[in-house]
């Protein structure tokens, strides 16, 4: 009897130092950037010459249509509760990448990625007892917070394992609210069913996520996992304007709106009546 006593109090001691801890996980999260143009038609052009100069021209541009935006975030978690904090978004190419005038298409310039990439949430709090979620937002240098149901995410989990950052981890699939393929990679051995964003819900801490858009991938990849004694300090965000999620999604699609003006604008005054492709 005194043997069983002995091991429940130490089965509590255990369940309390696991929840007394903080957990610190550091990920790399990159978003690529493929942006498409029209072609010209090349069997109209009936000179060999200027065909195969054509051809070797958008095999130029095609080399620079690429950008990659990178950032480092954190997630901070105690038992139920989290927040995930990213920094400003880096862009890892040069101003000239992005404009192509060339052959009839206008593209977004850098600076013009960079403000659709800070309509990006800078900070998500997620409550899972309670199934709620805070995000926190700047647009145009003006602080706002949604709060919103966590929604569930219908994960399916393979049978793939590989390792990530040290841990044995399996893989799970999903999908976005707009069908785009989500690919992640949870490990048991941390059993807390928290993630990068808005990823949650999987039997074990999420290391990595990728989703694969038409014209992006957004990846998050595990650097490093930390342990704290003792909880961390989390407080929900109240700094800024409160709005619903549908006045966010309304100032988002205006601010697109107003760079694929921009963009049209550029184009017009080059003497170009070309496609202009932002999403």
């Amino acid at each position: 009897m005194k043997n069983i006593l002995l091991l429940f109090g130490v089965a509590l001691c255990t369940l309390y130092h696991l929840h007394a801890q903080g957990l610190i996980v550091t990920y790399e999260e990159s978003t690529s950037f493929q942006f498409q143009r029209q072609p010209p038609n090349l069997s109209q052009i009936d000179n060999p010459q200027m065909r195969m100069a054509v051809e070797n021209s958008m095999r130029g541009m095609d080399r620079n249509r690429n950008m990659e935006m990178s950032k480092t975030s954190q997630l901070f978690v105690n038992n139920a509760v989290s927040e995930y904090r990213t920094e400003q978004s880096k862009p890892q190419n040069r101003e000239e990448s992005f404009t192509d005038e060339r052959a009839g298409n206008v593209v977004p310039t850098r600076t013009e990625v960079t403000r659709l990439t800070t309509i990006t949430p800078h900070t998500y709090y997620k409550d899972r007892h309670n199934k709620s979620k805070l995000t926190q937002i700047n647009i145009d240098g003006k602080e706002y917070i949604v709060n919103e149901p966590l929604g569930e995410i219908k994960w399916k989990i393979g049978k793939k394992k590989q390792t990530v950052s040290g841990y044995q981890c399996i893989e799970a699939t999903a999908k976005t609210a707009d069908g785009m393929p989500i690919t992640a990679w949870f490990t048991p051995d941390i059993p807390i069913n928290d993630g990068p964003g808005t990823y949650w819900g999987l039997p074990g801490l999420i290391l990595y996520v990728e989703i694969e858009g038409d014209m992006s991938r957004q990846i998050y990849s595990c650097t490093s996992i930390e342990q704290v004694d003792g909880l961390l300090s989390i407080d929900a965000p109240d700094s800024g304007e409160k709005i619903t999620k549908a006045e966010l999604e309304k100032m988002r699609g205006e601010l697109i709106q107003r760079l694929q003006e921009n963009a049209a604008r550029r184009g017009n005054n080059s003497g170009n009546s070309g496609t202009v492709i932002i999403r």
